[in-house]
């Protein structure tokens, strides 16, 4: 019983102190006025709203979050302390009652929030049941809906809220909205959206007929999204005047047949943005725009029209005739658009001027599928009669209305021969991204030309060849290109976009053409007007030292991700370059023109110059140019980000931190002067000696030396015909990346041991293709070939292509395998770490590689683990 009795005392002293938890301690102030006390369950009402009275005068509290706290009922009490308070959010509670007249004193309030609690306010008597203020501006009533009483709910009648403005409330099936509403004429927003603040809301329309919104006279914009509609009848929008946005997306099983419809209500209506987004389930086949499903469009003021993720892959010849002269913004975004004669009537857009087409053909998540509500083909609930707009004689007149633009395709029109412009001649902005495009993108001509379009997003695309020219684009400032698997630009590609002055072209494979003789000069030197050039991850080791000739207007440079040891470039024309990136790269030092450039550029334009060279290697040296580059850390340390963050490492291969780095740069002149004198004359007597013991040796052995020479040059620099066959299979199981000195290893072991097993290989001796360009052959041999096989040697480290070769397959297995590895190495022989690069090292820490030994034993054991690798 005592132990009991201590038992029951201690579970009484828990409830009080969890009974007697104080706001001060558990509610958060993030901004000035706004308090938060959401998620405190053991928080009352009547100790915020307290707590909030007796610091109003000092904190001045006008925002109050009361959320996720179970309450279930509100007294007048409860409240007292919080009628100063102007935004009230109770939502996502478990309130069932409030006192009526809780909030009638409440003077100063402008939102309040009840969302998602247990309210009775959809009764037949259209009351809540509790006074609101008349200064209340923004209700948000949704997620309170009792679906098992649903057919006996009403909308409730808020007609006494003279100034309320926007209203947030549950979509009720086969109801109408009470003719009380038509009193409230500042109420100019309404949403009854079934996805409200991300999260799932209650709407549950279904049909919207003449009489749904027809006393919402004065609503400027309305939210139907995701309220599960199946049809919308053609006069439901018509009384709504002052209607002008509208919001009908998420509704999976609407179909575009409804368009039709919803266009000629909106005839009548101050109409500028609509939204008919996702009236399609996500799978399934395409579908096609009609010229009946746009029909009364064009007599609409509609400015911007949102057609996402419908599907859509095609458009009727001669529908976009019916596009509205009004509209400026077009989104299309994923949809599943291929080409027809419709892309040759896009001049029909006469004034739009932005266009999002992004995410064409993207894959999307196959758990959606059970998720979404399955496509049906209701019966409609009325239709307009057959549509008079959609006859040949009116769109004829209205191309002519258009303009040559917009050209009118009879049945016998060949469409191949018609010379049509193909961007809207207004057209400023244009996002094309992640589309899956795969084009090599030759010579263009855009029409009407001069074009005044500005801004251009084709990221994220297969654009793996850059030739040009395209346009022209005088008028463009902003070209992303990045993500799209170039390794290739043409002298002339950027003619076209000489005013350019941000382009991004990172992650792409532009590191060999960039330090090409050929093309590295001649790239970028029309572009002056550039402000901004990305070109992280582009597998760059080193630049053509006039690759930057003529950007003297560069101010940003981002050269991060990439295998840069040395800076090569010339630094002359970069007037204004102030930020430069060269973070995860291989930089050891900073040339002084560099440094100098920087410095002069900051100090003319009274700005702060930035470098980033974190994840690169910084050792302590007594080299004259490692000096100065030292110093000029030390002496900038601020200029640099992320500095205290840097790889430092002392004269001894040591890593230091930024302290004890910027010590020892401190004292750099004391500790290299002291052998400076020494080495001199170390060094010169050394050269001496081995000059004479060198000059006499090769003198004694001269004729041996010769012999040599000419043996090694045979030996290193002679070939070996192969014969081959002809092979049309386009997809292998293996590319077998290897030096040619380990030739005997392929022919003699691998192929022969990998044949038994009836595996395809591919063999740049063998399947590269004449006349190509190597690094063509060597991309598409790996995007063909399930595995790449690299056969590491010292002489295969020795080898650009290869290692160019061992890259590829690196960032094709990062990139474009989803994450699934398609690079195995053999290590052939006993290869020095040191001899290897960054990549090649940090790629065999984190990945399984296979060792190759002659031991009879371990060669059996050898051959089974790499076919199994193959295999998998």
């Amino acid at each position: 019983m005592k132990y009991l009795l201590l038992l029951a005392y201690y579970i009484y002293l828990i409830n009080a102190t969890n009974l007697n938890h104080e706001p001060e301690e558990y509610c958060q102030s993030k901004h000035k006025n706004v308090l938060d006390c959401s998620g405190n369950e053991n928080l009352t009402l009547l100790k915020i709203c307290d707590f909030v009275f007796n610091v109003s005068v000092r904190a001045n509290f006008t925002v109050l979050y009361l959320e996720r706290n179970g309450y279930e009922t509100i007294t007048r009490e409860d409240v007292k302390g919080c009628r100063s308070i102007i935004d009230l959010h109770i939502g996502e509670n478990k309130i069932r009652n409030i006192e009526e007249l809780s909030f009638a004193n409440f003077s100063h309030l402008r939102l309040l929030n009840l969302s998602f609690n247990r309210l009775d306010i959809y009764n037949d008597n259209m009351k809540l049941g509790f006074t609101l203020p008349k200064t209340l501006q923004q209700l948000t009533l949704n997620g309170n809906l009792n679906y098992s009483k649903e057919s006996d709910q009403e909308y409730p009648n808020l007609s006494d809220l003279s100034r309320l403005e926007v209203l947030t409330i549950d979509g009720l099936q086969n109801k109408h909205f009470p003719i009380s509403y038509r009193e409230m004429e500042t109420l100019h927003t309404v949403s009854l959206s079934g996805l409200t603040a991300g999260m799932t809301g209650i709407c549950n329309i279904m049909y919207v007929t003449n009489t749904t919104f027809q006393n919402l006279i004065h609503v400027r914009i309305l939210n139907v999204s995701y309220c599960a509609i199946l049809n919308i009848h053609a006069g439901a929008f018509e009384n709504l005047l002052n209607l002008e946005v509208l919001d009908l997306s998420g509704n999976f099983q609407l179909g575009f047949h409804n368009l039709r419809n919803v266009s000629y209500s909106l005839q009548f209506t101050n109409i500028k943005s609509l939204n008919y987004s996702h009236v399609y389930t996500t799978f399934g086949i395409g579908n096609q725009v009609s010229i009946e499903d746009m029909c009364y469009l064009w007599n609409t003021s509609i400015t911007e029209l949102v057609l996402n993720s419908n599907k859509i892959e095609l458009i009727e010849k001669n529908a976009l005739i019916l596009v509205p002269n009004t509209l400026e913004i077009f989104r299309a975004e994923d949809n599943k658009f291929t080409f027809g004669p419709y892309f040759l009537q896009l001049g029909c857009f006469t004034n739009v001027k932005e266009f999002y087409g992004n995410y064409q053909n993207i894959a999307h998540d196959p758990t959606l599928y059970e998720k979404e509500p399955k496509r049906s083909i209701p019966e409609m609930i009325t239709t307009t009669s057959t549509c008079p707009f959609a006859q040949a004689k009116f769109l004829l007149k209205m191309s002519e209305k258009k303009g040559n633009e917009c050209h009118y395709f009879d049945e016998d029109d060949n469409y191949l021969r018609i010379n049509l412009p193909i961007f809207p001649k207004h057209l400023t902005r244009l996002e094309y991204s992640n589309c899956n495009m795969q084009y090599n993108l030759s010579s263009f001509l855009i029409l009407p030309t001069p074009h005044p379009i500005e801004y251009i997003d084709a990221s994220a695309n297969i654009l793996y060849s850059w030739v040009g020219p395209i346009g022209p684009f005088p008028n463009i400032t902003y070209l992303k290109l990045s993500r799209n698997y170039c390794s290739h630009v043409g002298l002339n590609f950027f003619d076209g976009f000489i005013n350019v002055e941000n382009l991004q072209l990172q992650e792409n494979f532009l590191g060999l053409v960039l330090s090409n003789d050929d093309y590295g000069p001649f790239i970028f030197n029309k572009l002056a007007n550039v402000k901004f050039l990305n070109l992280s991850s582009n597998i760059i080791s080193k630049l053509h030292e006039n690759v930057f000739f003529n950007m003297s207007q560069l101010e940003t440079l981002d050269l991060s991700v990439n295998n840069i040891e040395s800076w090569t470039a010339e630094v002359t024309d970069l007037n204004n370059l102030i930020h430069l990136n060269l973070r995860l790269n291989s930089i050891h030092l900073l040339p002084r023109k560099l440094m100098e450039k920087m410095e002069s550029n900051a100090k003319r334009l009274h700005k702060h110059f930035t470098i980033d060279l974190t994840n690169n290697s910084l050792p302590i040296g007594c080299d004259s140019k490692q000096i100065d580059f030292l110093k000029f850390l030390v002496k900038y340390r601020r200029n640099m980000k992320n500095f205290d963050n840097y790889s430092f490492q002392n004269k001894y291969g040591d890593s230091i931190n930024a302290e004890e780095f910027i010590k020892e740069v401190i004292n750099l002149d004391k500790n290299c002067r002291k052998y400076d004198l020494v080495i001199v004359v170390c060094s010169i007597g050394i050269s001496v000696f081995l000059s004479v013991v060198i000059g006499g040796m090769v003198y004694r052995n001269r004729w041996k030396l010769r012999y040599l020479m000419r043996m090694t040059k045979i030996k290193h620099f002679g070939y070996t015909r192969l014969d081959h066959q002809s092979n049309d299979v386009f997809m292998y199981d293996a590319f077998i990346s290897y030096a040619n000195e380990d030739l005997r290893f392929i022919l003699d072991k691998m192929i022969p041991k990998l044949e038994e097993q009836h595996l395809k290989l591919c063999l740049h001796d063998k399947h590269f293709l004449p006349g190509n360009d190597i690094a063509d052959n060597i991309i598409q041999a790996i995007r063909n070939s399930a595995k790449t096989v690299v056969v590491l040697s010292k002489e295969f480290l020795k080898r650009k292509w290869c290692v160019y070769e061992f890259n590829m397959a690196r960032m094709e297995s990062i990139y474009s395998r989803g994450g699934t590895n398609c690079l195995i190495i053999i290590v052939l022989e006993d290869v020095p770490a040191r001899n290897m690069s960054n990549e090649m090292l940090d790629w065999m820490k984190s990945n399984t590689f296979i060792e190759y030994t002659a031991d009879a034993e371990g060669e059996i054991l050898f051959w089974d683990n790499f076919l199994l690798a193959l295999n998998k």
